[in-house]
């Protein structure tokens, strides 16, 4: 099993979307996946049309508890999810003492099925990012191309590498960077791709995904781009994005590519 940390400084970056598409994407290609929704706002239960009352269910809050009795939520034969919501926001502020609570929960036989772990984190540098850090194998830093949002990565990455150093035997791969919502014909979108080249190098990931009405509307309608034609390019974007993260994370899997071709 491997778990990958998608986290942001600020929210509008997109990150629950590409949480979300992705672990559809690799869901419905034969991949076990479990989404672990660590964010108060609870926007990827919300996106996946989850009741996050619902009390037979396994939460992000029983999984800082250390309680896993309960069941795990199922969305299809290979998609599950583990919800969150406000009362989560009481671990938002603790220390990490004597090892993470989050990567402790995961050694569980509960999840020996599954083949990767996706953490929504919150969009803040917290406690709970830390926890997920901690319990992954790899991050991910999405960001929009707009000129604030470089000091949003530096931070993001800073806030990373301070969190693994003072963690014993903690040590994910930071994956790199994904530019999300891109508007390619900006002027200054150039100008913001170069500079990203030249701070992150090999760490900027080769697939950029566009902004697109689709994609933004999608939450609303209860879609993914797993709902969109073949042809469509968002779907083509996303897929590469799923393949280059499996490549990335030396996962010996590679979605079939005429499923967006």
């Amino acid at each position: 099993m491997k778990s990958l940390s998608i986290l942001c400084q600020k929210g509008g970056v997109g990150k629950t979307t590409i949480v979300v598409n992705i672990a559809k994407i690799y869901s419905n290609n034969g991949i076990k996946t479990l989404i672990v929704d660590l964010d108060p706002q609870g926007n990827t239960s919300t996106y996946l049309d989850f009741d996050k009352q619902k009390k037979s269910i396994l939460t992000s809050q029983d999984l800082m508890e250390g309680k896993l009795e309960k069941e795990i939520a199922f969305l299809g034969d290979n998609l599950a999810l583990i919800p969150s919501n406000e009362s989560i926001l009481k671990f938002n502020n603790e220390k990490i003492i004597g090892g993470s609570v989050l990567a402790k929960a995961l050694q569980s036989f509960v999840f020996k099925d599954f083949d990767i772990v996706i953490f929504d984190t919150p969009p803040t540098m917290s406690s709970l990012v830390q926890e997920a850090l901690c319990a992954s194998d790899f991050y991910l830093i999405p960001t929009k191309p707009e000129f604030l949002a470089i000091e949003g990565v530096s931070q993001a990455m800073s806030f990373a590498k301070e969190t693994i150093s003072k963690q014993i035997k903690v040590n994910p791969v930071f994956l790199g960077v994904v530019l999300n919502q891109i508007e390619s014909g900006r002027s200054s979108y150039l100008d913001f791709e170069k500079e990203l080249e030249y701070l992150l190098a090999d760490k900027l990931l080769n697939t950029k995904v566009s902004s697109s009405a689709d994609v933004a509307d999608s939450p609303y309608y209860l879609k993914t781009v797993e709902d969109f034609t073949n042809d469509n390019k968002s779907k083509k974007e996303f897929y590469q994005l799923a393949n280059e993260l499996l490549e990335r994370m030396n996962i010996n899997e590679k979605i079939i590519e005429q499923s967006y071709n």
